[in-house]
């Protein structure tokens, strides 16, 4: 019994030192997937253990249990050493020994550990450098790591041990005596041996590497501004702007889009107490200026500006500041700070300053002090990455290059009613109403620079044709008839083959094209788009008391309104009385003041058409007589004597638009008081 005392006291320190496992029954290994976000710890025993449905097969292989793997001499595998650590696959699936005995899991997990700049061996590439790189999407090839905005690496916490085994076997590891019998061992001797094991687990190094995190490529900020009439854009606006224009121009996705307040006033369409457009431009300009400059150095900026916002966009792209506004003489003038001209860029649509189209373009030099509308010239040729849409017929962004055509003059005078309003089109739209699927198709025109994107979108039907739809039943026919004929004539004041003639060049989109006297098309041309014109007419108008036609729609559409009636009580009767009364004295004090109110800018008006049209006239007359002096006599001549008459031609008409446009303002506020109680 002495010597079976003795073989059982060896036995048990044998299996106390780690060199007696071979004894103890093997528990079996499990494979268990760490929660998200969890940091892995695996430890040199775990390592050295290969995959496999028991400890037996896994002996078989050369696997070494963790009490192997503290004798001395012994060598782990090269596959399964520290220096060669396990596979990223590997290492993404902590495996947890799983004893005989029941051990309580741990319930603490570590959160996820973000160090470095590369996702597993993917090596950050270089930030881009020129402005049409950041336009690009992305390759497939590792993502480029925008230097603009960078997320600092976080100091990588100490990897936590494995749930479960090691966090139980740690306190006896520390302490074998903490029981307070330091005479005898603690437990059982399998718990001495996962003793042992913690020990040496604890006291070795930690080879679990972090999980390396890319910083998020720097996403857009977009500036949202509204048109004329507009200075605080609704929430339907700014949806409809980063859906239709801001997303599909930001390549690394969109922050928070940030509403920027801007008086757009343009005196008198958007009334005649407003602001006249110059002093409504300058203070646009500033309070931009302004805005941008609250932003962190290097933020990637976009700029998004409709109609009179796009003026101001592009003044600060070509650094304009008018001789005449208050900030000129400023200490900080408006303009786009240093440390955003890496990273900004602009979106426009309906833009007035549109080099080959914009109405405040076509005209160069001119300005009409009377009306606070200076003719600004285009929008910068290549000063910053700049995207830009315009529809067709649209007569602020999409202006007759030819004034002398009278009928596509007033076709984009109603564009400007029609067209240029639905670039973000509304739940109470009705016509014109531009959809996401007209921008994704728009028509890329050719430019002199990767970074200046110009598109083209096309519109079905003729603005001018617009007021004979309104006519029930019949009106959609006879437009119909029509406008394939009509539309060749208006296309002619164009002349381009962005408008239908293959004969002619499109001009590159950002680089300035004033107003010409004729277009270059062939007459050949027009004849066969006329004599199509009236046969694609005949057809549709045909198609309209068809079937599925315009006409059986209409009728469709009709419903009978539903009558109610109620006898009122006098409460009621009371109330209504003092309605009218009220109603009555309102209504007068509006009509009167709707009337006098269209008389100034019908001066104002008159005062441009006698005063400065004249001037202008004469400019345009001398720069033909330079032309001729410079040896083109043939064509300076007719310069000299054409382009005056055009541009009396096309200013006029547009300034008579604006007078009765004006006056139409007064009779509606005649008509119709609003009701301010």
């Amino acid at each position: 019994m002495r010597a079976l005392d003795f073989v059982g006291r060896v036995g048990g320190l044998a299996v106390a030192l780690g060199v007696g496992a071979a004894a103890l029954n093997y528990s079996a290994v499990a494979w268990a997937d760490a929660p998200s976000g969890a940091s892995e710890a695996t430890s040199t025993g775990s390592e050295a253990s290969s995959a496999g449905p028991s400890a037996t097969s896994r002996r078989s292989h050369g696997g070494a249990s963790p009490a192997t793997a503290g004798r001395p001499g012994y060598k782990p595998p090269a596959s399964r050493s520290r220096a060669n650590p396990p596979s990223p696959a590997a290492a993404a699936r902590p495996r947890v020994t799983i004893p005989t005995t029941p051990v309580q899991p741990a319930t603490d997990t570590v959160p996820a550990t973000l160090t470095g700049i590369a996702v597993g061996n993917a090596a950050p590439t270089a930030a881009p450098t020129t402005p049409q790189e950041r336009f690009d999407p992305p390759s497939p090839a590792p993502a480029a790591i925008s230097p603009l905005r960078s997320i600092a690496p976080a100091p990588a916490p100490q990897a936590a041990p494995v749930p479960g085994l090691v966090t139980a076997a740690a306190d006896p590891a520390a302490d074998p005596f903490a029981n307070g019998n330091p005479t005898a061992p603690v437990g059982s001797p399998l718990e001495w041996a996962l003793a042992a094991y913690a020990r040496r687990e604890l006291a070795a190094p930690s080879t679990t590497a972090a999980v390396p995190v890319v910083p998020a490529a720097a996403a857009t900020q977009p500036l949202i501004l509204g048109p004329s009439g507009v200075p605080i854009p609704s929430t339907r606006y700014v949806d409809t702007v980063m859906e239709y224009y801001v997303l599909p121009n930001s390549p690394e996705g969109a922050e928070t889009p940030q509403v920027v307040f801007t008086p757009e006033g343009l005196y008198p369409i958007t009334g005649v107490k407003s602001l006249p457009l110059n002093t409504s431009v300058d203070q646009g300009m500033k309070i931009l200026s302004d805005t941008l400059g609250e932003l962190p150095a290097g933020t990637t900026t976009t700029v998004f500006g409709y109609s009179q916002s796009a003026i101001i966009g592009s003044l600060m792209e070509a650094g304009y500041i008018s001789p005449t506004s208050p900030y000129n003489n400023d200490p900080a003038p408006p303009a786009i700070p240093d440390d955003l001209k890496d990273s900004i860029s602009f979106i426009y649509v309906g833009n007035e300053l549109n080099p080959n189209g914009g109405f405040l373009s076509r005209f160069p030099g001119l300005n009409l002090p009377s009306l606070g509308i200076p003719f600004y010239g285009p929008t910068p040729e290549d000063a910053y990455p700049t995207t830009n849409y315009a529809r067709e017929y649209d007569g602020f962004a999409d202006f007759p290059r030819y004034p002398l055509n009278l009928v596509s003059v007033v076709n984009a005078l109603l564009g400007i009613a029609f067209v240029h309003t639905e670039y973000t089109p509304g739940p109470t739209c009705r016509s014109f109403c531009l959809t996401k699927q007209e921008v994704e198709e728009a028509i890329a025109l050719p430019t002199t620079s990767p970074t200046q994107n110009y598109y083209f979108m096309p519109t079905e039907n003729l603005p001018l044709l617009q007021p004979l739809r309104f006519i029930p039943f019949i009106g959609n026919p006879l437009a119909d008839l029509i406008q394939p004929v009509l539309k060749v004539i208006v296309d002619l004041g164009y002349g381009d083959p962005a408008h239908g003639f293959a004969s002619g060049t499109q001009p590159d989109a950002n680089v300035l094209v004033p107003f010409g006297l004729f277009p270059q098309v062939s007459p050949l041309e027009v004849l066969e788009k006329l004599v199509a014109g009236v046969q694609q007419g005949i057809n549709d108008f045909i198609a309209d008391f068809g079937p599925g036609g315009s006409v059986a729609r209409e009728v469709a559409a009709i419903s009978l309104p539903t009558l109610s009636f109620a006898l009122p009580t006098p409460t009621s009767l009371i109330a209504a009385v003092q309605d009218i009364v009220l109603g009555v004295a309102e209504q007068i004090s509006g009509s009167i003041a709707s009337l006098y109110a269209a008389l100034l800018p019908t001066a104002d008006i008159v005062n441009a058409v006698v005063a400065v049209l004249p001037a202008y006239a004469v400019t345009v007359f001398l720069d033909g007589i330079q032309q001729m002096i410079d040896g083109d006599v043939i064509g300076g001549l007719i310069n000299a004597i054409g382009l005056p008459i055009a541009a009396a031609a096309g200013l006029a008409t547009t300034a008579g638009f604006v007078g009765i446009l004006s006056w139409l303002q007064a009779a509606v506020g005649v008509v119709i008081t609003p009701d301010i109680r």
